[in-house]
């Protein structure tokens, strides 16, 4: 609510962001006023829409003179009244209305009804978008209506509702279109409606455009025929199926396609070539993703599926029924350009939308309350629905790194909210309900539910639930029906409730404490919090399926739970044999954390230095890794112990583990500030064997997890100063036209950090000539990477001009402080004497405020914290609501220097101590390895 994540930016230099996220990038103000109640945020329930026949006629022309970048609509609402009521409530937003009438719909043969006149006493709630029309004849209960309405509307450039978009074609020709994004709250920016996702109705969309263009919209177009007006022509497109608002989609543009009789890829005409990767996987996966849940996609009532790459739009992509709409860089592939981490992406995000025409369009969620329901699947078939297509990309794999371990920072904080959120009224609200806690944690959830009680079972449940409430809203209780009636009793089915009550109506998720002491096994539980005293309720419990695995049995493959550990008691297993170590959540099919008794990490780090890591697997080792530096940052154990585990990466060459240590780095490379000599040497030390192993060169056996790892070796081994890293980065910018795609993105930073103009401006030219819009990201995003204040000052400039689309603002002004800690009180410095310049370029203050708090969020100094109070203090009024944001970033920043004067001391002795005695340390690391081989081969 991605805002997108694309794979782009796992690939650049120090991203640590998940491939193929979906989700909103809004800038949403909360309400202007306190006076509206919360509750006034919805909808009377005493009309219920039936259907809605939509006719729009769009000005996009420069010959359409003043009405241009406005539109026309008339619509016919059928509606039943389910009370005699005089009471119509209808969302409307910037609409203005000629006519607002009704009458009683007449029955068959009949015609020319008694046309009615709403009341001149309507009122409108411009928090809410509410408008009460006021019937002066009561509509009768159990009776259908027609309300019409004839009104123009505004087509603005923020990308919601129906907005318009533009491009440069190949003769410099700007061409504009007009397409739509109506989730959560924006199908009333385009017709009056009940838009709220249980209000489903049938819809009728006819669409008038110039002969130049052509148009689109979810169904399949029936007719196109000439209008009154010279040039142009009305197309007629099939009734929809029975849908939610949100769901209603049209494009009005030059855009080619590339399709057959059901399946089509849309996009402006240069990138025609583009379309053939995003054709190929999304028939695939949408015939595929039939299969499993046993309805096939063409089956459900809408008889074509396209997908359209538009070039200004503010979601990563969104899933329209039978029209699924993509930012350019989420669909397009371009073979020799197009790394393999974003054409990973790309089939995720297809995957990801198509997965929403069962889960989301088909049964939807009743409100917004319960977003998981619909994104929760659809990021977890982003994972397991592609890979049922691309299977060598080990996206099992992929998913505990990217959704598991990315999501539980986020939810051991105040700042976390519950799966199912029953405070969601606001525009503020509903765009909070788009973050990782219903996407990443909703899929988390959902793929330990499918551990618990099985695939086989799992599966049957999802195909029942579809078939139960297809065409219906859907509430969080249907699901778990659906699931405890497939769920075996061998499975802990008296359990299931509990566990799904304990993981989406209350926030955060347990550390569970093993305690292992000759052959017994102790289980307990506390709710795992990163920071003590910060408002979160830490008392809560979980009911929690527990799956471990000793070196006895040694078996990563089975992660069926061995026992529910419920809330509020501990467990005590009983084991066959003394064992040397024990590992818990197998493969972190379960959403918590480990913490071991002392004795048992130790037992676990002699594992991880013999041969094939002692034969834990890969996601346990990267668990084993992101546990033990979350809880040593949280305090549960020390820093001491957490360093000397994870110096096993020594030998580490898998991508799984890897992730989770740059990840783990990360947090403490931002707290070390500019402070980093000790740290670049431990690095470089660290990664050292993966740097050999893998180097610049592809191999022709390399794995998609190989490529991916490379990336980040350089990344990391380039950015902390590894001289062959930079000076080979280096020989490759030199010809930047032959860079392999996949090291570009190191390659292309390598070049910015250090060089100078001349590398910036081939970089820039590069840039401007680019024609593939994933190398355009790619591009546009190491531009962040520059260091001198002279070069800083133009990439921000460029920012905030038009030459860097809104979509990307963002992420590019990301860059600029993330890539190098140097560049963190320069970029705020520049942000904070532009801000107004910033505000119209990004849309408005509250987006400005965010930029704020993430560039304070890395903060270490008192000096930093003092500049930001002095800038809340001077201009924090001006940001209105947002003004918050400002002051909660105050709070971080000084809560960051006390956690830094609490414990960065310790990681600093630690790589004082590891470059003065690395290699004392690196010889009793190779003598311990050769002993414990020699043990082992001695006990066999």
């Amino acid at each position: 609510m991605f805002a997108l994540r694309v794979a782009v930016l796992l690939l650049a230099c120090v991203s640590l962001a998940s491939a193929g996220t979906r989700q909103l990038a809004v800038d949403v103000q909360p309400p202007a006023t306190l006076a509206t109640e919360l509750a006034d945020y919805r909808l009377a329930e005493h009309i219920t829409p039936v259907n809605y026949n939509i006719t729009l006629r769009p000005y996009l022309l420069e010959t359409d003179g003043n009405k241009r970048y406005t539109f026309d609509g008339e619509v016919w609402i059928e509606v039943i009244a389910n009370q005699t009521t005089n009471d119509i409530y209808l969302h409307t937003k910037n609409l203005t209305y000629s006519v607002r009438e009704y009458w009683q719909k007449p029955t068959t043969g009949v015609a020319n009804p008694t046309v009615i006149q709403f009341s001149a006493t309507n009122t409108t709630n411009y928090d809410t978008d509410i408008v009460k029309l006021t019937a002066s004849t009561a509509l009768t209960a159990n009776t259908a209506y027609i309300l019409h309405f004839v009104y123009t509307g505004l087509m603005e450039d923020d990308m919601h509702g129906f907005y318009r978009s533009s491009y440069v074609d190949d003769n410099n020709v700007t061409k504009w279109l007009g397409s739509t994004q109506f989730q959560t709250h924006h199908a009333r920016r385009a017709f009056p409606s009940f838009d709220e996702p249980q209000f489903k109705a049938t819809f009728d969309v006819t669409l008038k455009r110039h002969r130049t263009c052509n148009s689109a919209s979810n169904t399949r177009l029936i007719s196109s025929n000439p209008t009154t007006e010279e040039g142009y022509f009305a197309d007629v497109y099939k009734t929809t199926p029975k849908m939610s608002t949100y769901l209603l989609a049209f494009i009005i543009s030059e855009f080619v396609a590339r399709k057959d009789d059901d399946f089509g890829v849309y996009a402006r005409p240069e990138y025609y070539a583009q379309t053939q990767y995003p054709y190929n996987v999304g028939i695939q996966i949408l015939e595929e993703m039939g299969k499993y849940l046993d309805k096939d996609y063409y089956s459900m009532g809408n008889d074509k599926m396209d997908m359209a790459a538009i070039p200004d739009f503010s979601a990563g992509a969104m899933e329209n029924w039978g029209l699924l709409t993509y930012r350019e860089r989420s669909l397009l592939v371009d073979e020799s350009a197009t790394t393999l981490a974003s054409r990973q992406s790309i089939a995720a995000v297809v995957a990801h939308e198509q997965a929403h025409m069962w889960f989301g369009d088909l049964v939807t969620c009743k409100w917004w309350s319960y977003t998981w329901l619909n994104e929760g699947f659809a990021r977890y078939f982003q994972y397991f629905g592609t890979a049922m297509v691309e299977d060598k990309w080990e996206l099992e794999k992929q998913f505990v790194v990217d959704q598991v371990q990315s999501v539980m920072a986020m939810d051991s904080t105040n700042s976390t909210n519950p799966l199912s959120d029953e405070n969601t009224y606001t525009p503020a609200h509903l765009s909070r309900m788009f973050n990782s806690i219903s996407y990443n944690k909703g899929a988390t959830f959902i793929r330990m539910i499918k551990h618990t009680m099985g695939e086989t079972q799992f599966q049957k449940a999802l195909q029942e639930y579809l078939k139960k409430y297809e065409y219906q809203a859907s509430l969080p209780k249907y699901l778990l029906g659906a699931w405890q009636a497939q769920w075996p009793n061998s499975s802990y089915n008296a359990s299931s409730e509990d566990i799904f009550k304990s993981f989406t109506e209350q926030v955060g998720y347990p550390v569970i404490n093993v305690n292992v002491s000759d052959k017994q096994v102790t289980f307990s539980q506390k709710r795992f919090l990163l920071k003590e005293n910060d408002g979160s309720n830490a008392s809560l419990t979980y009911t929690v399926p527990i799956s471990y695995t000793t070196n006895v049995e040694n078996n990563f493959n089975n992660a069926t739970p061995k026992f529910i550990l419920k809330a509020n008691e501990n467990k005590t297993e009983t084991l066959n044999a003394t064992v040397q170590w024990l590992v818990a959540n197998i493969q972190q099919t379960g959403y918590y954390r480990i913490n071991y008794s002392v004795d048992n990490w130790h037992a676990i780090h002699q594992a991880l230095i013999t041969a094939n890591w002692g034969g834990i697997h890969e996601n346990n080792r990267a668990q084993i890794v992101d546990d033990l530096f979350n809880l040593a940052r949280a305090g549960y154990v020390t820093y001491n112990l957490t360093l000397d585990v994870i110096e096993y990466l020594e030998t580490e060459t898998n991508y799984i583990p890897w992730t989770s240590a740059f990840n783990g780095f990360n947090y403490l490379t931002i707290r070390l500030g500019n402070d980093t000599a000790d740290f670049n040497y431990y690095i470089q030390t660290l990664t050292s064997k993966a740097y050999n192993q893998l180097g610049f060169n592809e191999a022709s056996n390399d794995t998609a997890l190989n490529i991916y790892l490379r990336t980040k070796i350089l990344s990391w081994a380039c950015r902390y100063g590894s001289s062959d890293c930079i000076s080979k980065a280096q020989g490759y910018f030199q010809s930047l036209t032959t860079v392999p795609k996949n090291i570009r993105a190191t390659v292309y930073c390598v070049g910015l950090r250090e060089g100078g103009e001349t590398e910036f401006q081939a970089l820039y030219n590069k840039f401007k000539n680019e024609t593939v819009a994933t190398e355009e990201t790619l591009l546009q995003n190491s531009f962040g990477c520059v260091k001198t204040q002279a070069l800083i000052e133009k990439v921000f400039d460029l920012i905030i001009s038009d030459e860097i689309r809104r979509q990307d603002k963002s992420s590019v002004l990301a860059t600029l402080y993330t890539e190098n800690n140097e560049n963190v009180s320069p970029v705020f410095a520049l942000v904070t004497q532009k801000y107004e310049a910033l505000a119209e370029a990004m849309g408005g203050y509250s987006a400005v405020a965010t930029v704020i708090s993430n560039i304070a969020a890395r903060f270490t100094t008192q000096q930093q914290l003092t500049d930001l109070e002095n800038f809340n203090k001077a201009n924090g009024a001006k940001f209105g609501t947002s003004q918050a944001t400002l002051t909660a970033a105050e709070a971080t920043v000084k809560e960051n220097l006390d956690w830094a004067t609490a414990k960065l001391g310790v990681f600093r002795s630690y790589l004082s101590n590891y470059r003065s005695g690395s290699a004392m340390v690196n010889a009793f690391s190779a003598l311990s390895l050769l002993m414990v081989a020699l043990v082992t081969m001695l006990r066999n």
